[in-house]
């Protein structure tokens, strides 16, 4: 039983904005955060899949997540891109043939993604592992030319954002992808690569490494990526069966390589 004293002693509360920068009362057209919305991607007139993420270049963020989501083997199976506003967000549409529509739909996740995971709402594993292949032997990029891009990456970086940076063999920048989403981000790129017709030499993420960004790299052929953060056990699992050069560049302090195997030759046809 609470004696009276206690009942009525005096309580203080300290103000909640001691000690911060008290923002509450800003209005949010002045918020310079990232901006997201809800993206809805379809094959001709069936949704396949709703995303949140950064409402820009989101033809090439429908292509690489059509391609790494198995729906498309290639560029040329998507007839047309049609963006469309929805009453709270944007849809893409990817006009693609009959038949793989179809090969895409019983393939679709059975519920939306709150982002670009590669594994959100997979029915199973096997969809988890889809597109998995033992890449072709090739170096890692060079450490110089990856500390190259780790200083185009701080160079660019965007306030509140994950960044991608498709990388040549001198890291030097050569496609780039922003967006709320690190799984975002990577796609940008990746589809800005079938758009182009050649993938990067290497992708350096601004974020940690889990296995839907190591699953993503290796189907799209891209046989080095490097992350600021460390990776997650499977994803190096992973990495090494398919031959990834995976790289952990520990925020820039150094640079480890933790998969990859060496070519036999050392020219690239």
């Amino acid at each position: 039983m609470t004696s009276p004293a206690l009942a009525l002693a005096p309580r203080h509360i300290p103000s909640a904005s001691v000690g911060y920068d008290d923002h509450r009362d800003a209005p949010l057209r002045d918020w310079q955060g990232p901006q997201e919305r809800p993206i809805t991607l379809l094959l001709n007139d069936t949704a396949m899949v709703a995303l949140l993420a950064t409402p820009e270049s989101l033809e090439p963020l429908a292509l690489g997540h059509a391609f790494t989501a198995g729906w498309i083997d290639s560029l040329d199976q998507v007839q047309d891109v049609q963006l469309a506003r929805l009453r709270h967000g944007l849809s893409v549409t990817l006009r693609v043939a009959p038949g793989v529509a179809a090969r895409a739909e019983e393939a679709r996740r059975p519920a939306a993604s709150v982002s670009s995971c590669g594994a959100c709402g997979m029915a199973d594993e096997a969809q988890l592992m889809a597109g998995l292949k033992r890449l072709e032997a090739w170096p890692p990029l060079p450490s110089e030319a990856l500390r190259q891009g780790l200083g185009e990456l701080e160079a660019r970086a965007r306030r509140g954002q994950h960044g991608a940076l498709g990388l040549d063999g001198g890291g030097w920048v050569v496609m780039d992808g922003w967006d709320i989403g690190r799984h975002n981000a990577l796609d940008r790129v990746i589809g800005e690569g079938l758009r182009r017709g050649r993938m990067p030499d290497a992708v350096l993420l601004s974020s940690r490494c889990s296995l839907e960004l190591v699953q993503k790299t290796v189907r799209a052929g891209i046989s080095t990526l490097a992350t600021l953060s460390h990776p997650s056990a499977m994803a190096v699992e992973v990495a090494r069966a398919c031959g990834l050069n995976l790289i952990c560049c520990h925020r820039g302090r150094r640079l480890e390589l933790i998969s990859g195997h060496e070519p036999a030759a050392s020219h690239r046809s």
